[in-house]
């Protein structure tokens, strides 16, 4: 099956765990993937589904809650298009890396993930590539670790309003 790519134009939301932010400050976790994971899951903001897809998460899920009245929560926002965009390197040596956004097939309309490739592959945890033009193999763990740095220099945290129904 084919997926289309989610537009450049968009933004898409990684709803944070309270243990991803401190004083205001977006940790590694957040975007970090486990082990046998192949994206990291994000919501499409645009998606007429957003709002009641993320507040069916949160309310399930206590610890993504921001505060402790369980109102809010608080997301990481990005640019579909600056994360098309990241240039990855490793050593000073730019690589043939892949980042795109794509819509998921979920019981959530707005859900989405953001994939990582090398040469069209998906990359997982623990897995090595063979990069010309560097002597050593390169772990996909040093790729996925400067893609997620990437990310949290892109991500805008914001704080948000769990609405009623």
């Amino acid at each position: 099956m084919q997926t289309q790519a989610v537009p450049d134009s968009e933004s898409v939301a990684r709803i944070l765990s309270r243990q991803w932010v401190i004083d205001g400050v977006i940790l590694h976790m957040a975007f970090t993937l486990r082990t046998n994971e192949t994206y990291i899951s994000v919501n499409r903001t645009s998606v007429s589904s957003y709002q009641d897809d993320v507040n069916s998460f949160v309310s399930s899920h206590t610890d993504f809650y921001a505060d402790d009245r369980h109102t809010t929560y608080q997301r990481a926002l990005l640019n579909v298009g600056e994360v098309r965009a990241m240039d990855v390197a490793i050593d000073g040596k730019p690589l043939d890396i892949d980042v795109e956004v794509e819509p998921r097939d979920s019981f959530t309309k707005s859900h989405a993930g953001i994939f990582t490739r090398h040469n069209g592959i998906i990359l997982k945890t623990g897995a090595a590539l063979s990069v010309e033009g560097l002597e050593k193999n390169v772990s996909a763990d040093d790729v996925l670790l400067e893609v997620r740095n990437e990310l949290l220099e892109l991500a805008r945290l914001e704080q948000c309003t769990i609405l009623g129904d």
